[in-house]
């Protein structure tokens, strides 16, 4: 391309996990657009992904960003108050910065993002801060997406440098979203100033099954035979020895009354790698849930979380109800708001059709009933 000629296309997305894949193939399949794909390689495969997607030509250019290098450019403490400095020091390079993002040939009418993630905000205050008249959209990602504005605010100090360096631009968060089920948005926030629009579910149309499959290769991976999955989380990390003891028996008590070979744990993300002995784990870590959830009759399943979001994924991207039993409740999480989580938990109740199938005991013995009574209605 000549970088001498200005290139103007419809919308940049900006991608940091495969979760948010779904919304953004979804919405430039839908939009017919000449858009382009920047991914953040945040997530294992991503350079993978990247390629399986650029070769479907669904996008003009698919790029992957070298986040790295911008981070060990201007960060070097990865948290704590020295970490906010580093990002806010790095708001004064955000146009240098947003070069080696996004081509300085290119501009776009249109940024899609999903949260306030460090790399897409530094393109689009650069945005702001050269004048370019664009318009911002935000897409699903997960249970952050449906609590209004509170995955995009930014810290206090933070937002003040915004406002001081960018304007009150910078801070306006009051954009049209696209949303896997606006239903259960608008059961948790009311009225908003901004449109929520429906994402389209591409995958539930014939026509467009190959390119899932092409994309999210899944093979003998996808089949899930266990009817109770346990999805983990860091307990290690968020958890107390007492806790400890009540998330293991809530792990025991299930695999007596499933069988060991009847229950399925699927390890976090992040997870080093421990595993408890004596049960079963999903080994297929490139496969998202999601992929799982489209690909299994979940309805036969039950689910079992402290609070993740997979839980939520088989009734928002499929239409599909498995039990849910989530054990915020009776298990002290230190990164976990619980009345943030019941936002959202019995917003997902509410919207199910069978209500009972989602249920938040407070102890260990409730935990224990629910369970018993969902082991008896999958055997009816």
């Amino acid at each position: 391309m000549d970088k001498g000629s200005m290139v103007t296309r419809d919308s940049a997305y900006f991608c940091t996990s495969t979760y948010q894949l779904f919304s953004i193939l979804s919405l430039v399949l839908d939009r017919k657009e000449a858009a382009d794909l920047y991914i953040d390689p945040q997530f294992k495969g991503a350079e993978e992904y990247a390629s399986r997607i650029e070769a479907k030509h669904i996008f003009e250019e698919v790029r992957i960003i070298d986040s790295k290098k911008i981070h060990d450019m201007y960060i070097s403490c990865e948290s704590g108050i020295k970490n906010h400095l580093q990002i806010a020091r790095s708001y004064l390079h955000v146009n240098r910065i947003a070069d080696m993002i996004v081509p300085g040939n290119i501009r776009y009418k249109n940024v899609f993002v999903s949260s306030r993630a460090y790399i897409p905000r530094l393109y689009i205050m650069s945005c702001y801060k050269r004048k370019y008249d664009i318009n911002v959209f935000y897409f699903d990602d997960g249970v952050g997406s449906y609590y209004g504005n509170r995955a995009l605010t930014p810290r206090k100090m933070d937002g003040v440098v915004r406002k001081v360096l960018f304007g009150k631009k910078a801070l306006d968060f009051d954009h049209d979203r696209y949303l896997m089920c606006p239903d259960l948005y608008r059961k948790i926030n009311g009225d908003t100033p901004y449109a929520v629009h429906p994402v389209r579910y591409f995958w539930s149309e014939d026509r467009q099954r190959d390119l899932l499959d092409e994309i999210f290769p899944s093979g003998e991976g996808s089949v899930l035979s266990e009817r109770a999955v346990i999805l983990e989380e860091l307990a290690d990390e968020y958890f107390d020895e007492a806790n400890l003891q009540i998330l293991k028996e809530t792990y025991d008590f299930t695999r007596s009354l499933f069988g060991a070979d009847d229950l399925l744990i699927k390890s976090h993300p992040r997870s080093k790698g421990e595993r408890k002995q004596g049960f079963h784990y999903y080994e297929h870590f490139e496969l998202p849930f999601e992929i799982l959830s489209m690909k299994n009759r979940m309805a036969d399943k039950v689910l079992i979380s402290c609070g993740s979001t997979a839980v939520s994924t088989p009734k928002m991207i499929t239409g599909q109800e498995p039990y849910v039993i989530l054990l915020y409740r009776m298990i002290d999480h230190s990164d976990m708001n619980n009345e943030t989580l019941d936002r959202f938990f019995v917003s997902l109740k509410d919207i199910y059709e069978n209500k009972g199938k989602v249920m938040m005991p407070g102890t260990l013995e409730e935990f224990k009933t629910c369970l018993s009574r969902v082991k008896s209605e999958m055997n009816v």
